[in-house]
């Protein structure tokens, strides 16, 4: 316990946590900004607001490489990242992907 008598309790991280601490760009020191988007539509007459896609790297508003401490230098942040990308499994009949568990 600490001393306002809250306690912390440690967990093992599931896959998709690691995933979002590998992939977001502060972990290479970079400031990021205009990560995510939102697209707006018209269906059955109504305007659709969908929050949350991902956009491009060359899309993002600011990024802003060395602008804090980092646990990994950039190239080897887009080196990671090249090797997430290739290990994805389903994402077409000719992606890479990890070998499959028998």
């Amino acid at each position: 316990m600490d001393p306002k008598g809250r306690h912390v309790e440690w967990k093992l991280p599931v896959c998709n946590t690691i995933r979002h601490i590998l992939t977001n760009p502060i972990y290479a020191g970079t400031y990021a900004f205009g990560r995510s988007g939102s697209r707006v539509t018209i269906e059955a007459d109504r305007k659709r607001i969908v929050r949350g896609f991902r956009r491009e790297r060359s899309n993002w508003e600011v990024l802003i490489k060395d602008h804090h401490e980092s646990y990994i230098i950039w190239a080897e942040f887009e080196r990671n990242q090249r090797l997430i990308t290739d290990n994805a499994n389903g994402k077409s009949f000719m992606s890479r992907g990890s070998v499959p568990l028998r």
